[in-house]
């Protein structure tokens, strides 16, 4: 008997509808057992990385820093809580099997979900590796014939597993190291940390903002009477690195040498193609779907696994790859036609014309995510996964309509400094856009000059412009532009190494250019960014929270941007090649921390801030802010005094060595926002339904003193 062992058991029952000869329905227990083979799935991760107080208890509660660092190699894993009783039956039926084949998704995290399962069962036999894509019998029956030595894919299982580790030990050292020193919860992690540097430095760039002046330069002339209209274009030296100008009177001496003059130029035409944007990857579908439709990231992607295991209707959805296979290209006038049918479109599509999508060098484990040739009645979907879907589906069926061509007519000549241009487009065959329209990022180019053949012309009676124009600070973030730019966060790193290497990363990887986490982890990264108080969303904006602002910058150099991370990447890969150890990332991650763990946090003053805190007042006590916030425990408001310091002591309790001001209620009477602002402002307030200590109900006026005591007043 050949025991597969799948990811999921969604998949479990699709291998077993391809290669056990049976019918399967959606609900079948496993496993399924047919034509030699027995199938069963697991449940994604079945085992996780022990508590280090499982591995030494000095390192539990209550956290201390002379613990620190805490890690370990070879860390040890045990069945996650929910899960000891699939692991138990998959351990019963190893003993039956002649041989493994392993199935997990073709991916790292996939590798290692079943790797480390045979590893923790102890299994010595023969094991088998599969990559399954589409969830099409057909396809997974292609898919069981070119089974490959599992061995041989191992360094990939290994390479999550360092990063695994190393994930484990940085968060730990990190956030004990900051919420000891700081005296409260802070949370650090690998990725996470500089995804919120991406929020914080750009909602600091936008407040920061000082608007300049700049200026540029039109000619406006005569042709054979039409009106042309040329616009300067300084040359590098005269910008020196910006992207303005902003000296006017150089743009004052080339308009004084231009003004009332003739000036003869020369036209060239050249023909520009605009092709069809290739198939999503996961990080571009995310960006997508947020501009299109406003869904967050983590929705989308719950959307795809939908897509993917209930309706079977799409390929692997956690893909960083925007190619396909040759052998896609053979399948896709079938696939498309019936993705077609499936949302009532009836597109012309040219299926003689082999796309640029269709490259086999460029496919490794991964491929675009296209629709597949499933009959599906979309209409049963939800209103956004039909969205998706159909998104989806117009990607690949773009890929069969021409290019989108253009005439471009490029009017120039030379002056000081730079040139003038002219510039007139038109289209002379819409192609895949007279369908679809300009749905990817590209911008219509907008045209106001007459049309010119090439040739050489005169401009005559020259009349110059000098506009003056301010810049603009950069847009706040949106789920999808935090997408965008966490898979190309490498254009915010100013050491070309490390610009380099993550570039490197990314090395033949459509909509990645150097990026942080990877396609199927950034969704999840930016939720547990706002779970933790980190960012927020604000009219579909993300945001990041004053206590982000303020934590960022206490953190570690080191630690806050993506260097680090790139340096780590290049350990991984080492490891996923088989020239490092599976310890060497952690070990790598254990050094960094040493750089700060005696000098970071130290002598800080931390105002006690958070995402939901609203300033109601000035402190009696001290004079600072009094924040209103509610307690995470029960959600009752209290009224702190932003001066508060709590520090955690070794023996688990907290002590505020800062302002010692708060209110809450009075004699089991809550105090609400309005009436504390009403107090902190010198006022007295009514209080009803007041409780005594024995129980009697009462009624009084209520003041605050100088000393920040709550005082009663009673009226005979």
């Amino acid at each position: 008997m050949k025991l597969v062992i799948a990811e999921k058991p969604m998949l479990a029952r699709d291998i077993a509808r391809a290669i056990c000869g049976k019918k399967v329905s959606e609900t079948a227990p496993l496993p399924i057992s047919g034509n030699g083979y027995m199938v069963i799935g697991c449940a994604g991760h079945l085992l996780e990385l022990v508590e280090p107080e499982n591995i030494n208890p000095t390192w539990g509660k209550p956290w201390t820093i002379d613990v620190l660092p805490i890690y370990s190699h070879n860390w040890t894993k045990r069945p996650t809580k929910d899960k000891h009783d699939l692991v138990q039956k998959i351990a019963q039926l190893l003993p039956e099997a002649d041989c493994v084949i392993h199935a997990g998704d073709p991916d790292e995290e996939g590798q290692l979900i079943i790797d480390e399962l045979l590893d923790y069962l102890n299994y010595q036999g023969k094991v088998w590796r599969v990559y399954v894509n589409d969830n099409i019998e057909k396809n997974i029956v292609k898919a069981f014939q070119q089974l490959i030595p599992n061995e041989s894919c191992r360094k990939d299982g290994d390479a999550a597993y360092a990063r695994q580790m190393a994930d484990m030990c940085f968060g730990i050292n990190e956030t004990r190291l900051a919420s000891i020193r700081l005296g409260t919860l802070f949370s650090v992690g690998r990725v996470q940390t500089p995804t919120l540097g991406l929020v914080v430095n750009r909602d600091e760039a936008i407040k920061h903002h000082v608007k300049q002046e700049f200026y540029e330069l039109e000619a406006i002339g005569n042709v054979n009477g039409k009106t042309l209209t040329f616009s300067f274009i300084p040359n590098k030296e005269l910008l020196a690195g910006e992207k303005h100008i902003f000296d006017k009177e150089v743009l004052t001496e080339l308009k004084e040498a231009l003004d009332t003059t003739t000036v003869a130029f020369s036209t060239a035409v050249t023909e520009a193609k605009q092709y069809p944007p290739l198939p999503y990857n996961l990080t571009l579908l995310l960006a997508d779907m947020s501009k299109r439709f406003g869904m967050s990231a983590a929705k989308t992607q719950d959307i795809t696994q939908s897509l993917r295991d209930k309706y079977k209707a799409i390929t692997y959805n956690r893909s960083d790859s925007q190619y396909l296979k040759e052998e896609h290209f053979t399948q896709a006038k079938a696939v498309l036609s019936q993705a077609m049918c499936n949302i009532g479109a009836k597109w012309e599509l040219d299926f003689s014309l082999h796309p640029k999508a269709f490259n086999d060098k460029n496919v490794t484990a991964h491929h675009g995510i296209i629709p597949q040739e499933v009959a599906i009645d979309a209409n049963l979907m939800t209103p956004d996964e039909k969205k998706v879907y159909s998104a989806i589906v117009e990607r690949y069926a773009m890929q069969f309509l021409p290019p989108a061509i253009y005439d471009v007519s490029t009017s120039n000549f030379p002056v000081k400094n730079g040139d003038m241009r002219a510039v007139t487009k038109k289209i002379r065959d819409a192609g895949y856009l007279s369908t679809f329209g300009n749905r990817d990022s590209q911008k219509e180019t907008v045209t106001v000059n007459p049309w010119l053949d090439e040739g050489n012309y005169q401009l005559k009676n020259i009349v110059c412009e000098i506009l003056v124009k301010e810049t603009t600070p950069p847009k706040p973030y949106t789920e999808g532009t935090l997408i965008s730019d966490m898979a190309s966060i490498a254009k915010y790193v100013s050491d070309p190494n490390i610009k380099a290497i993550l570039k490197q990363k990314d090395d033949g990887k459509k909509g990645e250019h150097g990026g942080i986490g990877t396609t199927a982890t950034r969704a999840a990264i930016i939720e547990k960014l706002k779970q933790r108080g980190y960012l927020e969303e604000k009219a579909g904006k993300i945001r990041s929270t004053e206590k982000a602002r303020t934590f960022y910058h206490l953190l570690p150099n080191e630690i806050k941007g993506a260097d680090t991370t790139a340096h780590w990447w290049l350990i991984q890969q080492d490891i996923a090649g088989g020239t490092a150890n599976i310890n060497d990332l952690q070990d790598s991650v254990v050094d960094v921390f040493h750089q700060h763990q005696d000098s970071a946090y130290q002598g800080v003053s931390l105002k006690y801030v958070t995402s939901s805190a609203t300033v109601i007042g000035k402190c009696p006590l001290c004079g600072q802010d009094v924040l209103h916030k509610k307690s995470k425990h029960n959600n009752k408001s209290f009224y702190i005094c932003s001066g508060a310091k709590n520090t955690k002591q070794d023996d688990g309790t907290w002590v505020n060595n800062g302002c010692t001001f708060m209110i809450s209620s009075f004699a089991h009477k809550k105090i609400t926002p309005t009436q504390a602002a009403a107090l902190l402002s010198g006022k007295t307030i009514s209080m009803t339904g007041c409780i005594s200590k024995t129980g009697k109900p009462f009624n009084c006026k209520l003041n605050l003193r100088k000393g920040g005591k709550l005082t009663p007043h009673f009226t005979k």
